[in-house]
């Protein structure tokens, strides 16, 4: 789908409308797509729209510069949840996903990519809000093991997947070690999400793809190209969990790379050999 977004993110399938969400950060747009209707539906928000998810309820969780707030699409009511790092003005809410408890994680980041600046927080299902990991520079990919006792996360800048042993009853992590060391020539690890394998899809953002990488080993094991140098997230969608829904951007282009590679910004859907683990909504 050439959306032309400037920076496209947060791509989820919505279980409960049979749909694709995902949202430009800049322009603020949030996108809703029917694949059997083929209907696109589209919202503006007058804030730097960072991740969408679905809660239980068929309404969703925004990360609207640093708050997140429930949108109902049907009626366009906005009611705000929470606000982080006030004293931060400079910062927002960047990637996020819901554990399988259906707690949000999500992380900040600087609007200035101020380094260490952000932070990894835990909106409960009480809404009460805890500081996880503090120090990041660009939080990104979140996803969890097969078996629920292993949280995978990105740093961007760092180039690293690391995992933390965690807790599902109470949503507590503790750092083990990196999985994953990528190369610098392939660009830098964004968005992420799990496969019914256990091998984690990440997005590479100056990367030209999306690469399959075993946490076991640390080694790559597949790769996607996108015709599209900036990758920035990845999830499983559709009835059977078995297509990839792949965000890209136009930020950082020149025009002349604009011209050479004209679907950044798109949104792109890809048919896997695999399926992935199903999502979890939030549960506040």
């Amino acid at each position: 789908m050439d959306t032309q977004c400037i920076l496209a993110e947060s791509p989820v399938w919505h279980k409960l409308q049979q749909c694709f969400l995902w949202v430009d950060i800049e322009k603020g747009h949030l996108y809703r797509y029917d694949p059997v209707k083929k209907a696109k539906n589209k919202w503006e928000f007058p804030h730097r729209l960072s991740l969408v998810i679905p809660d239980r309820q068929g309404k969703y969780i925004l990360g609207l510069d640093a708050r997140l707030a429930r949108f109902d699409p049907e009626t366009a009511q906005l009611d705000w949840i929470c606000e982080v790092e006030k004293d931060h003005p400079e910062n927002r809410f960047n990637d996020g996903a819901c554990d399988p408890k259906g707690r949000l994680w999500a992380g900040t980041m600087s609007t200035k990519f101020t380094r260490n600046a952000g932070s990894l927080y835990c909106v409960d299902l009480d809404l009460t809000v805890k500081k996880k990991i503090d120090l990041v520079s660009i939080s990104n990919g979140i996803c969890w093991s097969l078996d629920h006792k292993t949280m995978y996360y990105i740093d961007s800048p760092t180039r690293k997947i690391q995992a933390f042993d965690y807790d599902s009853d109470t949503g507590f992590i503790s750092f083990r070690k990196i999985v994953v060391s990528i190369p610098e020539e392939i660009g830098t690890p964004d968005g992420m999400c799990m496969d019914e394998n256990g091998k984690l899809w990440v997005a590479h953002y100056g990367g030209f793809g999306v690469y399959q990488w075993d946490p076991d080993t640390g080694l790559q094991l597949n790769k996607i190209d996108v015709p599209a140098p900036h990758v920035t997230s990845c999830a499983f969608v559709g009835p059977d969990n078995d297509e990839l829904l792949i965000t890209t951007a136009r930020e950082n282009l020149s025009q002349e790379m604009i011209q050479k590679y004209p679907q950044s910004g798109g949104v792109f859907l890809c048919k896997m050999p695999v399926r992935g683990l199903e999502i979890f909504e939030a549960g506040f």
